[in-house]
C-alpha cells in the first residue's frame, strides 16, 4: 500500500469539509436528541445565494458572503422554529420531519430570488492561491478549505466553552430540566445552536462547491452525510473538537483506499465495515452521551384517539374493506395499460411500507436503508428467477432477505435511540454502489468466483414467469396478481397484529426492562421484527423487479428508503391500513395527478411536514374519523325509524390507541 504526500493532504481537504458537517450534526443532536438529515442542505442554500449576489446582483465576495452566511442563520432559526412544535413528539418523528425539511430547503434553491440566472459558472474563491505537492496541483479552493475550515471550527469550539451561549448549550446538554430551574432560556438555547448548525453547513457547501457548477445538487451527498455522522458518532454525538479530528481521519481514509484499491466497490466496503464498527465500538459512549432522551419513545400525544370498534363499527369497517377491494380489483378491467403498472407500483410500495410498518411503527427501529433489503429480494428473482416457480420464489426470497435483515439488525441488541438509522443507512449505499453494481467477484479464501450482483448494473432485463400455471405476461394480470400479494401481505399482519406479535413488540418498544419483567424475550423480539420486516421486503423486491421487467442499479435507490419512510409516517406510524393510504398517496397521487415539481413538492417534503406536524395519526387516523361518521349517520338513521330505541351505542367513546396499531 502507498500513500503519497499529496494524497494525505487531499484527504484533510476532504476531511475538513467533512468535520464541519459532523460538528453540526453534533450541536443539533446536543440541544435536540435528533439525528439532523436536513444539516447539509441549510448550507447548500446559502451557497447557492452567494453565487446569484456575486454573479447576478455583481457584489463585492466579501459582501455576498456575509449575505449568504445572515441567509444561513436564518433558515437554521427558522428550521428550529418550524420543528419547535415536535419537542414532546417521538424523536423518529422529529427525524423524518427534518428529512422533509431537507426536500423543502432543496427546493428553495430554485426559487427566483435564490437560484442564479447561470447555473454553469465556476464558483467563486476570493484567494488565488495554488500550491503543488508532488505532481498534484492543489486549486484555490482547496486552499481556501485548507486556510478556512480549521479557523471556523477553532471559532466554534471558542464559543462554546467560553461564551454564556455555549455554557447554556452545555447545561441543556447535561440535563435540560435543570437548565431550566438555573434560569437558563432552553428553547433559545436550541435556536441558537440551530443558528450556528446552519452556519457551519453553509461553510461547508461553500468549501466544497468550488470545481462543480453553482445549481450544487450534489454538493452534500448522501455518502458525505454518512460520513460526518461517523465523525460525530466518534465523538459520541456530543464532543465536538474529537467529532472534528474523527472527521480529518476519516477523509484521510477515504483517499488513502481510493489510491490503493482501484475499486469503488472494495471502496464502500471497507468504509461500511468502518461504520459498523464505529457504531459497535462507541456504543457505550454513545449511549452515556445520549442519554435516556436517544431512546424512541411514544408519548401521548402522538397517539390517535380512535373509537372503541363496537359489532356495528366493526361492520361498516368490514364493508369498506371489502368494497375496496372489490373495486380495485375491477380497475384493471377498465383502465390503461400504463394505469394497471401503476396500480402494481402502488401495491408493490405498499408492502415495503408494510414491512416498517412492523419495523419502525411496532418496533421503534428506525431504518432508513429498506430498499437495500428490496434489492436482495429483487437479486434473489434475477438469479433464480426463470428456474424456480414464483410460487417458491416469493417465501424463499423472503427468508433469504430475512436473514440479512437479521444480521443488519444485530447492533440493535445493544444500540438504543436513532443510531441504528445510520447503520442501515449505510448498508442501503453500500448494496446499491457495491453489490448490485459488482456482477461477479473473487472469493478471497477459496478462489472461486461469485456472481451476486446484477449481471448488467446498468439494465438488466427479466421475463415474468408465470403463476401456477396463470401468465403473467400482461399488465393486467400482473396488477391482479400484486393486488393479491398485498392483500395476503396485509391479512398476514393482521394476524401478527391480533395474535400478540405487535404487544410483544411495542411493549419492548416502551420500555424493555418492563418487557423483561414480564418475561418478553428483549433480544429475540428484537430480531423477530427484523426478521418479519425482510421477510416482506424480499418478497416485494421479487415482484418489484418482475413489475418493472428491467432493473438496474438506480431502481433501488437510497432515496427511495427514504420515501418508504415518509410513506408509514403519512399514512400513521404503525398503522396497517396508513402503510397502504400512505403508499398510495406518495406513488398514485404523483402519478395521476402528473409529476410536476408541484405535485412532487406538495407529496415530498412540504407534504411530510404538514402531515407531521398537524396531524399526528396521519392519513389513518382521517380513515377513522371517516368510519365513525359513516357509523354515526347508519345509527342515526336507526334512531330515527325506531324513535324507541337506543341504538347501537355500546363502546361509543374515545380512547387512544399506541400508534394506531388496531389501523
Amino acid at each position: 500500500m502507498s500513500i503519497p504526500g499529496f494524497v494525505l493532504v487531499q484527504g484533510a481537504v476532504t476531511g475538513l469539509i467533512y468535520g464541519l458537517l459532523a460538528m453540526g450534526l453534533v450541536l443539533i443532536y446536543r440541544s435536540n436528541r435528533v439525528l439532523n438529515f436536513a444539516q447539509g442542505q441549510l448550507g447548500v442554500v446559502a451557497a447557492v445565494f452567494l453565487v446569484k449576489c456575486y454573479y447576478d446582483f455583481g457584489f463585492n465576495y466579501w459582501f455576498a458572503l456575509a449575505l449568504a452566511l445572515a441567509l444561513a442563520v436564518a433558515m437554521g432559526s427558522l428550521s428550529e422554529l418550524l420543528l419547535r412544535r415536535l419537542s414532546t413528539r417521538p424523536r423518529v418523528l422529529v427525524m423524518v420531519a427534518t428529512i422533509g425539511l431537507s426536500q423543502v430547503l432543496f427546493v428553495f434553491t430554485a426559487l427566483p430570488f435564490i437560484r442564479p440566472k447561470s447555473l454553469f459558472r465556476a464558483f467563486p474563491v476570493p484567494i488565488d492561491l495554488s500550491f503543488h505537492v508532488g505532481t498534484y496541483l492543489f486549486t484555490p479552493g482547496e486552499a481556501l478549505a485548507l486556510i478556512a475550515a480549521p479557523l471556523v471550527a477553532l471559532g466554534l469550539v471558542a464559543f462554546v466553552r467560553w461564551s454564556p451561549w455555549g455554557l447554556a448549550m452545555r447545561a441543556t446538554t447535561e440535563n435540560s430540566d435543570s437548565a431550566r430551574l438555573s434560569g437558563v432560556w432552553v428553547r433559545r438555547t436550541s435556536n441558537v445552536a440551530w443558528m450556528l448548525a446552519g452556519l457551519l453547513s453553509a461553510f461547508t457547501a461553500i468549501l466544497a462547491a468550488p470545481g462543480q457548477t453553482s445549481s450544487l445538487t450534489e454538493v452534500l451527498n448522501p455518502e458525505l452525510l454518512l460520513l460526518a455522522l461517523t465523525a460525530a458518532m466518534v465523538g459520541a454525538m456530543v464532543n465536538l473538537t474529537t467529532a472534528f479530528i474523527a472527521a480529518i481521519g476519516v477523509g484521510v481514509i477515504q483517499e488513502i483506499l481510493v489510491w490503493n484499491l482501484h475499486s469503488t466497490a472494495q471502496v464502500d466496503l471497507v468504509l461500511f465495515l468502518m461504520v459498523s464498527a464505529v457504531l459497535l465500538v462507541r456504543i457505550a459512549a454513545l449511549q452515556f452521551g445520549g442519554g435516556g432522551d436517544a431512546t424512541i419513545a411514544w408519548p401521548e400525544e402522538s397517539r390517535a384517539a380512535v373509537r372503541v370498534p363496537d359489532a356495528l363499527r366493526r361492520r361498516v369497517s368490514s364493508t369498506g374493506v371489502v368494497a375496496t377491494v372489490v373495486v380495485v380489483a375491477l380497475l384493471p378491467l377498465v383502465i390503461s395499460t400504463g394505469r394497471s403498472f401503476l396500480l402494481s407500483q402502488i401495491c408493490i410500495y405498499a408492502m415495503v411500507a408494510l414491512s416498517l410498518t412492523v419495523l419502525t411503527g411496532w418496533a421503534g427501529q428506525v431504518s432508513l436503508g429498506q430498499f437495500g433489503l428490496v434489492a436482495c429480494g429483487a437479486l434473489v428473482a434475477t438469479h433464480l428467477g426463470s428456474s424456480v416457480p414464483l410460487v417458491l420464489l416469493l417465501p424463499f426470497a423472503g427468508a433469504v432477505t430475512a436473514v440479512i435483515a437479521v444480521v443488519i439488525g444485530l447492533p440493535a441488541l445493544r444500540v438504543r435511540g436513532l443510531y441504528l438509522a445510520v447503520s442501515t443507512l449505510a448498508f442501503s449505499l453500500w448494496f446499491m454502489q457495491s453489490v448490485l453494481a459488482t456482477p461477479c467477484w473473487t472469493a478471497p479464501v477459496v478462489g472461486r468466483l461469485l456472481c451476486t450482483g446484477l449481471p448488467n448494473p446498468e439494465s438488466t432485463l427479466l421475463a415474468r414467469p408465470s403463476f401456477l400455471g396463470l401468465s403473467l405476461q400482461s399488465e393486467r394480470a400482473f396488477a391482479w396478481f400484486s393486488l393479491a400479494v398485498l392483500v395476503a401481505t396485509i391479512l398476514m399482519v393482521q394476524m401478527w397484529r391480533d395474535r400478540g406479535v405487535a404487544r410483544r413488540l411495542i411493549a419492548v418498544r416502551d420500555n424493555e426492562i418492563g418487557a423483561a419483567a414480564m418475561g418478553v424475550p428483549v433480544a429475540r423480539t428484537k430480531l423477530l421484527a427484523f426478521a418479519l420486516s425482510g421477510f416482506i421486503a424480499g418478497y416485494a423486491g421479487v415482484c418489484l423487479a418482475f413489475a418493472t421487467q428491467r432493473i438496474s442499479t438506480a431502481t433501488f435507490d437510497p432515496t427511495l428508503s427514504i420515501l418508504a419512510v415518509s410513506m408509514v409516517v403519512i399514512g400513521g406510524l404503525g398503522s396497517v391500513s396508513g402503510a397502504v393510504l400512505g403508499a398510495l398517496y406518495l406513488v398514485g397521487l404523483p402519478a395521476l395527478a402528473g409529476t410536476t415539481p408541484t405535485i412532487q413538492f406538495l407529496t415530498s417534503g412540504l407534504g411530510l411536514l404538514v402531515f407531521i406536524l398537524y396531524l399526528p395519526g396521519g392519513l389513518a387516523e382521517l380513515l377513522h374519523r371517516f368510519g365513525d361518521l359513516v357509523t354515526d349517520g347508519i345509527r342515526n338513521l336507526r334512531s330515527e325509524r325506531h324513535p324507541g330505541s337506543g341504538g347501537d351505542t355500546a363502546g361509543a367513546g374515545d380512547v387512544p390507541v399506541a400508534g394506531g396499531v388496531t389501523g
